[in-house]
């Protein structure tokens, strides 16, 4: 697959290689007629020059013609031959030097020409060998479909595509897995006494209960039992220390970090040392790890070690330092937005969050979000690059469109939690789960700040099983209807710049939301932030609750 554009461009460039050789040949050749000319020119002016010089020497005068003249006829003689004797010389000279330059003409022209027959040979061969790979490609691609990745095909549909899992390669490696549990099931059957004896090891491991000198291969032993018939185990960083306390440098085979974009560093290095293979899967546009040291200390500890802002805590993560070691990747928008920045108020960031950030082979089909949420998170995030693909055969809502209800803040305001917000929510609830019928396990209510989050906590008492929080709390979490309250003491302008500082925040909320997304709060004051004016944007207003 790879072979068909570089043969292609091969053969472009054998074409003009080939022009190129024969334009110079069609010089040449020119070159050579005009030389052959000037060749059969200068040997008639050297022919008529030995002509006369011959002539001369015959009139030479004799002994007694020189005495009876008293020498003049001699002397006349010499001084004509002084004038015929270089012009020989020099007709000769010019013949010479215009044969060389034939013959030199005629070699450049025939190496020329051997060069455009090699070309033109070497292309006709190329173009005999992509017809055949091309065949190849077509027999594939009838046999195989979509799972043949052509260079030919559109940028969405390449994205679309799982290259070469089509169902015959699939069928085959479910028959492998089958396999290879029949074959754990047959060692187990074989070995039961010995098999319950190492999962017990791996309990007492797993409690605690092993003691601190226990040798290490021991406890591996008991971790590879464990991992028999358990394949995959999850924890968190915080965790694992303990829990892989035993273990030394590559214990363990394969570390999948989910959520890296959350993840300190240092949070997760101890794992990474641990294991021989590691996977990093995270978003560096969504929420990141929170730092409770202070930025000034931060920066303290940073100008003290020498090293550039980007290596603060909270400004970096598992996942970035993942991607810059990736090969093959892309690069993003910097967090503070795409270029042409329109000037509103959130661009509060440190130097450099302007810059683009690479990321490392990325995912970029988005199935969970309906439009607008789709555009809204592609648009602020991530420069246009993701692929709309809805997973699944999606119901049809009756719900009403996607949408902000404004909320004008313009009355009481208890810290960043709103009333007027609240009561609005609560009106939405009640039509959500009454009037259209909304499971409330379907439904996330979300706010960037705490105060909203536990006026939402008390708000929920009377919708059980809606689910609700913080837009941190909510990373890892979808719903099918989301509510996104803001709040935001109209008092302090500070907490809307510190929530459109990047687009993080509001890609996570709004990427939550698969099938509807309606925000509350005040339009006017919230659009005048960056991230928050592309939001209002995509959504209409004036919605009945």
């Amino acid at each position: 697959m790879t072979g068909l554009p570089a043969a292609r461009e091969n053969i472009k460039a054998l074409r003009v290689q080939q022009s190129a050789a024969q334009s110079r040949s069609s010089q040449i050749s020119a070159e050579l007629g005009a030389a052959r000319d000037r060749l059969a020119q200068d040997q008639r002016a050297a022919a008529q020059v030995k002509e006369a010089a011959d002539a001369h020497r015959l009139r030479r005068p004799s002994f007694l013609a020189t005495l009876l003249g008293l020498g003049s006829a001699a002397r006349a003689w010499r001084a004509a031959d002084r004038e015929i004797t270089p012009a020989l010389a020099a007709a000769r000279q010019c013949l010479a030097d215009t044969h060389a330059q034939v013959r030199h003409l005629e070699v450049q022209l025939f190496e020329e020409e051997e060069v455009a027959k090699w070309l033109g040979a070497t292309r006709t061969d190329m173009i005999r060998r992509l017809g055949v790979m091309e065949h190849q490609v077509a027999d594939a691609v009838g046999r195989w479909g979509s799972a043949v990745p052509t260079s030919g095909a559109d940028e969405d549909q390449r994205e679309l595509s799982g290259p070469w899992t089509d169902s015959e390669w699939n069928a085959a490696r479910t028959k492998v897995f089958l396999a290879a549990l029949r074959l754990h099931q047959a060692f187990a059957a074989a070995q039961p006494r010995r098999l319950r004896q190492s999962l017990s090891a791996a309990v007492d491991v797993l409690t605690g209960g092993v003691p601190a000198d226990t040798p290490a291969a021991a406890v591996l032993a008991a971790w590879q039992s464990l991992f028999f018939v358990v394949p995959v185990v999850s924890t968190t960083f915080a965790s694992f220390a303990r829990v892989f306390s035993h273990l030394g440098r590559e214990s363990l085979g394969w570390l999948f970090i989910d959520e890296a974009g959350q993840a300190t560093p240092q949070a997760a290095a101890g794992a990474i040392w641990r294991s021989k293979r590691v996977v990093v899967v995270g978003d560096p546009k969504q929420i990141e790890p929170v730092v409770t040291l202070p930025l000034t200390v931060q920066q303290a500890l940073r100008i003290n070690a020498g090293i550039a802002e980007w290596w603060l805590p909270d400004r970096t993560s598992a996942q970035r330092l993942a991607d810059e070691t990736s090969r093959y990747g892309t690069y993003l928008p910097g967090d503070n937005g795409l270029p042409g920045d329109n000037g509103l108020p959130g661009d509060n960031g440190l130097p450099g969050d302007d810059a683009e950030v690479w990321v490392g082979a990325p995912l970029r089909v988005h199935r969970r979000c309906d439009r607008p949420m789709f555009d809204v998170s592609n648009t602020i995030g991530y420069g246009g690059l993701m692929v709309y693909s809805p997973s699944g055969d999606r119901e049809r809502l009756t719900l009403p469109p996607s949408g902000w209800i404004d909320i004008p803040a313009t009355g009481e305001a208890r810290g960043h939690w709103i009333p007027a917000e609240g009561e609005q929510a609560w009106k939405m609830l009640g039509a959500l789960r009454s009037r259209y019928g909304v499971d409330a396990k379907r439904i996330f209510v979300v706010s960037p700040f705490r105060d909203v989050a536990d006026g939402i906590e008390r708000l929920l008492r009377e919708f059980p099983g809606v689910l609700g929080g913080t837009v941190h709390a909510a990373q890892g979490k979808e719903a099918d209807v989301v509510l996104f309250i803001l709040g935001g003491n109209p008092a302090s302008a500070r907490a809307k710049h510190w929530a459109a500082e990047r687009p993080n925040l509001v890609n996570v909320a709004v990427s939550r939301a698969r099938r509807r997304l309606y925000v509350i709060g005040d339009r006017t004051a919230w659009s005048r932030y960056r991230h928050f004016d592309t939001l209002s944007s995509y959504l209409t207003s004036g919605l009945d609750s």
